[in-house]
């Protein structure tokens, strides 16, 4: 009975571990540079609803996504920043590919930019989309595997 209690526990606990990660609530700036510094995986999300679109007369949005962090930039100032590009196809079924830039400085603050490319050109697409949010207000780091 003790052994099978045993492998009964050791089964949930790895269970037990990875409930606690997804409950963990949104990292601070310096854990996130810790843990990339330490080769481990950090997931970003991002919700445009909530970051101020640049010029602020431009229109706002409501896209809301997220990025597992592949490789990432740390300046003298501790600004961090990182970018994804990916290929997808646009409204009138034609393919494209995006830019994003992320930009995150000490002081919390963050900016975000798209930029469009058509294929296979490589033209840009109307112009550069950017928003200025700040960490835990449009812009969260989240611990992943």
């Amino acid at each position: 009975m003790k052994r099978l209690f045993a492998i009964f526990l050791a089964a949930l606990l790895p269970a037990a571990a990875s409930a606690t990660e997804h409950r963990q609530g949104p990292l601070a700036l310096p854990a996130v540079i810790r843990m990339l510094g330490k080769g481990q995986p950090v997931a970003v999300t991002v919700d445009l609803s909530l970051c101020s679109p640049v010029p602020n007369d431009a229109n706002p949005s409501k896209t809301r996504g997220g990025l597992r962090i592949n490789a990432f930039r740390l300046t003298d100032d501790g600004t961090l920043a990182f970018a994804d590009e990916h290929m997808t196809i646009d409204l009138d079924g034609k393919p494209i590919v995006q830019f994003l830039r992320y930009k995150v400085r000490p002081d919390k603050s963050a900016q975000f930019s798209m930029t469009v490319f058509s294929l296979p050109p490589y033209e840009q697409k109307g112009t550069t989309l950017e928003f200025n949010c700040a960490l835990d207000r449009g812009l969260s780091f989240f611990p992943t595997r």
